[in-house]
């Protein structure tokens, strides 16, 4: 343990900003200290609310500050890995935002240089900082269902908050929408996604690893229709979706699958946002995630459900306030988030090691474009067959 107070520098100030400001606020250990984006008018704003000194246009000159410790990087997806190597070559830990990198390479290139200059390399994987996710996984590790044998995710519609006050992110977010910054190629959407999607497939089946992946396209959806997706995004309906994910695990008795039934590509399911099931042995978890509802037990909306052979179903809430966000009561916008940070900023002062560390994070990409591949080419995909140099765009 250590009596340092970590100064930050936050760049990038879009959607997910307050919620880790917050983050930050509510550690007696973290102080942000600076603030970068490319709207100065932005940066400033933001600084002057939440009484920031130092102000910055240019990441190169807030990475050369005196006196930052960490930076927290939320900028669009294809500045991630390259900010992150920066940054940790500069000697500063780094929380980045998922997806971590656009290929294994570049993930892995960053990885080595913080192992090298021994400073903290934390992604930003909220899914497995969600109340409802660590409570779940908690189960999980008292045997209480068993092994866990297969998973079965269900992603339906994320339906907004009408009154919503938070910043939303700039009006320009089309970078999500472009093959090459988002890293997604053809498949924008499911690679900004997907890697929560993998990371919690991981994180329910403890000491397992997704091997191989089979994605099941839907051709012809996305002429005319007109639908979108989240008020904050850019997203429309994909001439070419993938609604359904299989994989198996390096265990060949343990599978999964992810299914998406939204207004973004045509489809209804009553089950809002994110949800899971985990199957073990003798019972199984249904735990709500992002943007979850619906998920009713004992007459009353729950946000996780156990249930065990020759027992009653015993049911859990997680009230944190709600989400800023999301009309669901799983607080992903901003308690989730909260929680990454206030371990990241843990990792530092109490030399702990990074619950999803930069690896990771690189992992979760690399199961992505096995996805993508998995689209394109119509077959199962090894995720060992991702190499490197791989990209989807």
């Amino acid at each position: 343990m250590t009596d340092q107070i970590v100064s930050v520098g936050m760049v990038g100030l879009g959607l997910v900003s307050p919620s880790h400001l917050k983050g930050y606020a509510s550690h007696p250990k973290a102080e942000v200290v600076a603030v970068c984006d490319l709207d100065e008018g932005r940066a400033r704003q933001f600084a002057r609310e939440h009484r920031i000194k130092g102000v910055y246009t240019s990441y190169d000159r807030m990475v050369a500050t005196a006196g930052i410790d960490a930076i927290d990087i939320a900028t669009p997806t294809f500045l991630h890995a390259p900010m992150t190597l920066q940054a940790v070559r500069a000697g500063k830990h780094v929380h980045c935002e998922k997806p971590f990198c656009r290929s294994v390479g570049e993930g892995l290139e960053a990885c080595r240089a913080a192992r090298e200059q021994e400073v903290k390399l934390v992604v930003g994987e909220t899914y497995v900082f969600l109340s409802s996710h660590i409570k779940a996984r908690s189960l999980i590790d008292e045997g209480v269902i068993g092994q866990p044998l297969q998973v079965r995710q269900r992603h339906g519609r994320w339906l907004a908050r009408e009154d919503v006050t938070v910043y939303r992110g700039p009006s320009d977010r089309n970078w999500r929408i472009d093959p090459e910054k988002s890293g997604g190629g053809e498949f924008p959407w499911i690679y900004d996604h997907a890697v929560h999607f993998f990371a919690t497939a991981e994180y329910f089946v403890p000491g397992a690893r997704v091997a191989e992946v089979y994605a099941v396209a839907a051709h012809g959806r996305g002429s005319g229709e007109g639908r979108t997706g989240a008020s904050h995004d850019p997203y429309t309906t994909a001439e070419v979706d993938i609604p359904l994910i299989t994989w198996k695990y390096d265990d060949p008795s343990r599978q999964g699958v992810w299914m998406r039934a939204e207004p973004l590509n045509g489809k209804y399911d009553y089950m809002r946002g994110f949800s899971t099931v985990v199957i073990g042995e003798t019972g199984l978890i249904e735990v709500l995630g992002e943007g979850g509802h619906n998920l009713v037990g004992e007459g009353s909306q729950q946000h996780l459900i156990l249930h065990r052979q020759d027992r009653d179903p015993e049911c859990f809430r997680f009230d944190e306030g709600g989400d800023d966000i999301w009309q669901s009561d799983i607080s992903y916008y901003s308690q989730g988030h909260v929680h990454q940070i206030h371990h990241f900023i843990d990792t530092i002062v109490q030399e702990k090691e990074e619950r999803y560390s930069g690896e990771d994070g690189v992992r979760a990409v690399q199961c992505t474009l096995a996805t993508i591949r998995s689209a394109r080419e119509g077959r199962p995909v090894q995720v060992a067959e991702i190499d490197a140099e791989y990209t989807a765009f």
